[in-house]
């Protein structure tokens, strides 16, 4: 019996795959969150453009470092994070180390579907269909990434990366709490209701307020040095955070800078105005000090918080954040 076998794809064809997927089929780390629907709408989003995606799902989040150091030794050169920035985070842990990139051939897809801030700063829609057109094509962005050097607990420096964000203080516990999803109405993108992301946003919110408490602090920037009572930072290469705040509105993830946003007084005043960070509006104002800088260092009387991309890190100031210019392949 003569075995039957598929046609090989023909010049055309071939080109046409190779213009869709210049980067290898995507393959998808999602979080738990975005596995109960969101992997799935987008996954057939890519099948109706002829794309089978492999997909894993992390549980529990942190997975998604060992899942994506996995792919990329299987071959995989385009890995998608599905869900929050703490994923991104993961993910991003195996892409770039404290010294530069790992794979320098690698991309990172960003599909936050209404629960990353990351890739709001990129301007990527929260429907999956039109997240996975987002994924083909060539279209790449090279991105700065962050560096953070900090006093672990048993008093040894460490060293992480950040693709978004570095917050000290209350921006800080609110980052770490923030809820799963940001609210939105129930529907092809699976968010929960406007309600219930009011509710964790509140929660996360309060939670910080009583978590936190302001600190005599010395910030230097490049070129300046001040002392304030520090009730929460941000070193920006993002403009979200905080839940879809547009905490840092100037804040560009190419321009070699971090964008800093020192909040003076006490932690009540950050969340009085939650309303202007929203929007960005807080910014011209006489509490919250705004810089551009490649270099940013801070130390703290007291003890604050510190989390990177949403992940909070063991220990604290002293603290100094760097850049690490155009070392991580974005697809836009």
């Amino acid at each position: 019996m003569n075995a039957v076998t598929a046609p090989l794809p023909s010049a055309p064809q071939r080109a046409q795959r190779e213009a869709q997927l210049p980067f290898g089929p995507p393959f998808l780390i999602a979080d738990p969150a975005a596995a109960r629907r969101d992997l799935t709408l987008l996954r057939r989003a890519l099948a109706a453009a002829g794309v089978v995606a492999e997909a894993a799902v992390a549980r529990p989040v942190g997975q998604a470092g060992a899942i994506a150091a996995r792919a990329l030794e299987d071959g995989h050169r385009l890995l998608v994070a599905v869900g929050s920035d703490r994923l991104v985070h993961a993910v991003l842990r195996v892409l770039v180390d404290p010294a530069g990139p790992r794979w320098p051939d690698a991309v990172l897809g960003l599909a936050g579907l209404g629960r990353q801030d990351l890739s709001a700063t990129f301007g990527l829609p929260d429907d999956p269909a039109k997240a996975a057109r987002h994924l083909l094509g060539p279209n790449l962005f090279q991105s700065d990434v962050g560096r953070a050097r900090w006093r672990g607990p048993d008093g040894t420096t460490r060293v992480g990366v950040f693709a978004n964000t570095a917050e000290l203080g209350y921006p800080a516990e609110v980052s770490a709490r923030a809820p799963a999803a940001t609210g939105g109405a129930l529907g092809a993108g699976g968010m929960i209701p406007q309600w219930a992301g009011r509710a964790g946003r509140l929660a996360a919110a309060l939670g910080g307020l009583a978590a936190t408490r302001s600190s005599p602090a010395r910030l230097e920037v490049d070129h300046t040095a001040v002392d304030l009572r520090l009730a929460g930072l941000v070193a920006a290469n993002g403009q979200f955070s905080m839940g879809r705040m547009k905490v840092a509105p100037r804040a560009l993830p190419d321009d070699g800078r971090l964008s800093v946003m020192a909040f003076q007084g006490e932690p009540l005043g950050i969340y009085a105005r939650s309303k202007d960070l929203y929007y960005g509006l807080h910014v011209p104002h006489p509490s919250v000090r705004e810089y551009q800088s490649r270099r940013v260092s801070v130390d703290t009387a007291e003890p604050m918080a510190l989390v990177l991309d949403g992940c909070r890190a063991a220990g604290g100031p002293p603290v100094t954040f760097e850049v690490l210019e155009q070392v991580l392949r974005v697809k836009v």
